[in-house]
């Protein structure tokens, strides 16, 4: 789902088909900046690469089997296509809280790469929530 700011309404969960009231911010509706998340209204994101992992992990797989053959130039293979996806594929900004993922956004320099120890702090803080 696509969420552009402009008309912010109800919509129903793919998965668990409830209800859902989005709430977007002002900084979403005007500037396109994310500040708050607007499925659960928290305001921790770490930024990420918008890559499929499983197309990555089959990118490498292959390149290591194959390696076998090649007598390891498909490794640097698969580590010139790596290095070309990483620089030509855009940034996603990701909620820690949900994970809802906000593609096609001006960056906020506030976010910045997946920090273990947040990931960790809110992983118990939606454990302790739901004891």
């Amino acid at each position: 789902m696509y969420v552009t700011g402009e008309d912010p309404q109800d919509f129903t969960c793919e998965h668990c088909q409830s209800s859902v009231r989005l709430e977007v911010s002002e900084s979403v509706q005007q500037r396109s900046v994310v500040d708050r998340c607007v499925l659960c209204c928290k305001d921790l994101f770490f930024v990420q690469k918008d890559f499929n992992r499983k197309l990555g992990c089959a990118i490498v797989l292959l390149g290591a089997v194959a390696s076998v053959y090649t007598y390891g130039a498909s490794l640097l293979l698969a580590a010139a296509v790596d290095w070309f996806l990483y620089y030509r594929l855009p940034e996603v900004t990701i909620c820690y809280f949900c994970n809802s993922v906000y593609r096609g956004y001006t960056p906020n320099p506030k976010h910045k790469g997946y920090d273990l120890n947040i990931g960790e702090l809110v992983e118990s803080a939606i454990r302790d929530q739901k004891a």
